[in-house]
């Protein structure tokens, strides 16, 4: 039997004020635990049995978000909102049905079973026959570790944070917009499936962000912390925002904005780059995580820049990159925006090695995506919440790290650039042809930075970039960002992390966009 580790922490309690989410629900409701919410699960998974499903699992949570964000001039933007549902998804001769319902009464998950059921029926005739190989039933309680409650902070402490870091992040002389703000979200969620498994986990996650935005002579450029997609947020509580330290660092974001706008740019040619962890944590995302997705690989899945160059027969044959790309799934490493004990299938959290010295060795899957191929699982299927079927998404995906500082690896390199912090991405539908800007970069000349340049952008073709990846920084510069990432039709918004330390490639393409 398969069982995940458990993790310890501070309970999420119902917020002082008692929000109501979806009426007549009322956050806290569902945090008793599988006792409490267990009759619901199997009076599902009950009435799909009886209605002629040969599989089906349920996913009941409930979720709350309190967003606080300031930006000059306007009024200061504060949100507590949340929902709470059922899902329950059936297999029927063969073919997939699922229907969710937010919750309202007691009959909440056998009426979503039975509209799955029906949803099934209507989709007969499919021409792909579903068939799910047997897995070992998994039981298990996962709890984010929190020092701090972020709920139980109180509104002035929230408010004058984000106050000071606007005020500091807005009165270098040059800046003409900036933002700053806190968010934290707390989730009761309970599997179950008709072959046995049972599982709780209970969600934190707290983050927050600065932007100074400057403008001069037609000129505008942005400087983020600490991460350029609205921040950063980490599985913690309250003592993650702390550390994050962010009126100290908006001093440095309004200066690094104002210092770009009288920054030169450079001519299109080739360099060689160290790229620091924050745009090596989206080029993982862009050009290795979402190419591994097996849906896309199967042609599954064609949103959002969708399918994979890559085919199913890669595993063990294709070559991704150089010898010194190692790239990681572990959604058990805490703390990350990427990590749990179980997948939305109940599959247990698992370390899952993808690329091995530059070489494909497994992909990010589902029960279903797995089964098609002759493989288990990777434990990757994952769903915007309760209303939502899983998807193939990417966990807590990293480069592994090398050895040795970011010092001794810009002596490495010798002449290039240092770039960090995205501003800009595309790729294309087969996640091959790709370029990313960046909010700054530094050149480098003898292993030593010297001038800022703005408006950096560099390209290339995925397989050739990660093949000219010379050398990875070492563990004391590894970094970990959280990020939303859009999939799938109606879109699902999935929440991952990865990570990265500086990295060295080599013969580049610059100035490309």
């Amino acid at each position: 039997m398969s069982e995940a580790a458990q993790h310890t922490g501070s309970p999420a309690a119902p917020h002082a004020a008692g929000q109501a989410l979806s009426s007549p629900h009322r956050w806290g409701e569902l945090r008793g635990g599988l006792a409490a919410v267990g009759a619901e699960l199997d009076a599902a998974l009950g009435e799909a049995a009886a209605l002629g499903a040969s599989f089906a699992d349920v996913r009941l949570s409930e979720t709350e978000e309190l967003r606080l964000y300031a930006v000059s001039s306007q009024p200061v933007d504060e949100r507590l909102e949340g929902n709470a549902g059922v899902g329950v998804r059936v297999l029927v001769d063969g073919v997939w049905g699922f229907a969710s319902v937010p919750l309202a009464g007691a009959d909440d998950g056998a009426r979503a079973a039975r509209l799955a059921v029906a949803n099934a029926r209507a989709a007969a005739g499919s021409r792909r026959r579903i068939e799910l190989p047997e897995c070992e039933p998994s039981h298990g309680f996962h709890q984010t570790e929190v020092r701090i409650d972020p709920f139980a902070v109180s509104a002035s402490e929230r408010e004058r944070l984000v106050a000071e870091t606007l005020e500091v992040a807005a009165r270098e002389a040059g800046v003409v917009r900036a933002q700053a703000g806190v968010n934290a979200k707390r989730q009761h969620r309970y599997f179950a499936n008709s072959e046995g498994s049972r599982n709780e986990q209970h969600f934190i996650e707290t983050g927050g962000m600065v932007l100074s935005l400057a403008a001069r002579d037609g000129i505008v450029q942005r400087r983020s912390y600490p991460n350029s997609f609205h921040g950063n947020t980490a599985a913690a509580g309250w003592e993650y925002v702390r550390e994050l330290n962010l009126p100290a660092e908006a001093q440095r974001v309004a200066e690094e904005a104002v210092q770009l706008l009288t920054a030169p740019t450079i001519s299109s040619g080739t360099s060689s780059l160290v790229i620091g962890p924050a745009q090596m944590a989206l080029q993982i995302h862009e050009s290795t995580g979402h190419p591994l997705e097996l849906d896309r690989i199967l042609d599954d899945e064609a949103n959002f820049a969708g399918r994979s160059f890559i085919g199913p027969d890669a595993v063990g044959s294709l070559r991704y990159g150089s010898p010194a790309v190692n790239i990681t799934a572990d959604p058990s490493v805490p703390r990350t925006r990427g990590s749990f004990a179980f997948d939305d299938e109940g599959t247990a959290a698992q370390r899952t090695q993808l690329i091995t010295e530059g070489v494909i060795t497994n992909f990010l899957s589902s029960r279903d995506s797995a089964a098609r191929i002759g493989q288990r699982s990777t434990g990757a299927a994952r769903s915007d919440g309760w209303g939502f079927l899983p998807l193939c998404f990417a966990t807590h995906v990293y480069l592994e790290p090398g050895s040795g500082s970011t010092e001794e690896l810009l002596e490495r390199m010798g002449d290039g650039y240092y770039i960090d912090d995205n501003r800009s991405w595309s790729i294309d539908s087969l996640r091959l042809s790709f370029q990313f800007g960046t909010e700054v970069a530094w050149e480098v000349r003898g292993g030593r930075r010297t001038r800022l340049v703005r408006d950096f952008s560099y390209g290339g073709i995925t397989p050739q970039w990660w093949g000219s990846v010379e050398a990875v920084a070492g563990p004391e510069e590894f970094r970990i960002f959280g990020m939303p990432c859009g999939k799938g039709e109606p879109k699902e918004w999935g929440f991952l992390s990865h990570g990265a330390a500086p990295t060295l490639v080599r013969d580049v393409r610059i100035g490309v966009a």
